[in-house]
């Protein structure tokens, strides 16, 4: 009886992939859903790749979650920084608007609606907002140009650490 000899099989070389580039790999999907998800390629004029991540980040965005009893959809953390961001612009804005008009009393209900603004962004998304609040300070007591450039980058800093999450952003 003879023995078989043994075969060794070859293994296949890695590609090099240079640095940065993209690494395909296969993903099985059914005949059907590769017709369609080519039919939508070559009518978007796109690549199969990027019309498999449009549907995927699609799918993403409409996710919901619930926290307690409320629905969230995915995109809500980003949103609420927004209106916190547009919020404090808006405050800030008002407050100028009254000090420009010289008006006392619209200068204090802006001021105490802005601190209360700043007060809500420093407890709900943890935000430092000291440097606003003295930029306010130095524009009440002295509307110049320079104070109200200080407000403005000052406001500016705030709305970024706002929208990116943290008091040092």
């Amino acid at each position: 009886m003879r023995r078989k000899k043994k075969v060794k099989k070859k293994k296949r070389a890695k590609k090099r992939v240079k640095k940065g580039a993209k690494r395909f790999v296969s993903v099985g999907v059914p005949e059907p859903i590769k017709e369609m998800i080519k039919k939508v390629a070559k009518r978007q004029k796109m690549r199969i790749y990027q019309v498999v991540e449009m549907a995927i980040r699609q799918y993403i965005t409409e996710q919901t979650y619930k926290k307690g009893e409320k629905t969230y959809h995915a995109g809500y953390t980003i949103d609420r920084k927004i209106w916190y961001a547009f919020k404090l612009a808006n405050s800030i804005a008002q407050l100028k608007m009254a000090k420009s008009e010289l008006d006392k009393e619209k200068v204090e209900k802006y001021h105490e609606m802005t601190l209360n603004t700043l007060n809500q962004l420093a407890t709900r998304l943890n935000v430092d907002t000291k440097e606003v609040e003295s930029a306010i300070d130095e524009f009440l007591k002295n509307p110049t140009g320079i104070n109200t450039a200080k407000l403005n980058d000052a406001t500016k800093i705030l709305m970024a650490r706002i929208v990116l999450g943290g008091k040092h952003a």
